[in-house]
């Protein structure tokens, strides 16, 4: 059976997550055999590797990611995408930012499905829609539910669309790597296999401090 060897590589990973492939899920099944991760910063830092198995139709799925929220046709545009349905991570804290004008008098919320009752566990709403600095920020509890439903609390459920709510599974969580140095992972011959569908993080607890290298070979017999 043939091989086909690959490398990815990102630059200047910081506190919010980014994937490899760039914006995309493997599309077949693939085998990793090395993950480096070099900390270019003068000072150390902790770094994270994590795989999910859900896309998200606005991008990236990182904790602290912020969404931009605009308000159009009557619904809620997150991203430029028109009332999308979105995948979030358990555990991790996502930003509605709502300071653009067009969210006056549409203040997101959350609830447990269309038509269902109020959610509000880990939710915090800052300053008025439409206004500098507003924003609504949602802590996902590693209990919640497996969805959820995000909509306007003065003009209701078409505004939103539903929530998928998932594990990140993490192959390394904060590990610690000095100034100026790396880590490998996954190499000497170790291997994860990946399949369609799933999308691999990388996290840096400093901005622009982290270049990951990954390397891999499909179509391992």
């Amino acid at each position: 059976m043939a091989q086909d060897f690959e490398r990815n590589f990102i630059t200047n990973v910081g506190t919010t997550a980014q994937d490899i492939p760039d914006g995309s899920d493997f599309g077949s099944d693939n085998t990793i055999i090395g993950i480096h991760m070099a900390n270019k910063s003068d000072n150390a830092i902790t770094a994270s590797c994590f795989m999910t198995m859900a896309t998200n139709n606005t991008g990236n799925t990182g904790d602290l990611f912020t969404f931009t929220v605009t308000v159009a046709g009557g619904v809620f545009v997150l991203d430029g995408a028109t009332k999308p349905a979105i995948t979030l991570l358990k555990g991790f804290t996502y930003v509605f930012d709502q300071a653009d004008a067009s969210n006056s008098g549409h203040l997101l919320k959350f609830k447990t499905a269309a038509g269902g009752s109020a959610y509000t566990t880990g939710v915090t709403h800052t300053g008025t829609p439409g206004s500098a600095g507003a924003k609504t920020t949602i802590a996902v509890a590693s209990d919640a539910p497996d969805s959820l439903y995000y909509y306007c609390n003065a003009h209701g459920d078409s505004m939103g669309n539903t929530i998928a709510l998932t594990n990140a599974h993490y192959l390394i969580k904060d590990a610690p790597i000095p100034a100026n140095s790396a880590l490998q992972v996954l190499d000497g011959g170790a291997k994860l296999v990946v399949q369609n569908g799933d999308r691999l993080f990388f996290q840096s607890s400093t901005v622009t401090s982290l270049d990951v290298w990954v390397s891999r070979v499909d179509a391992i017999s």
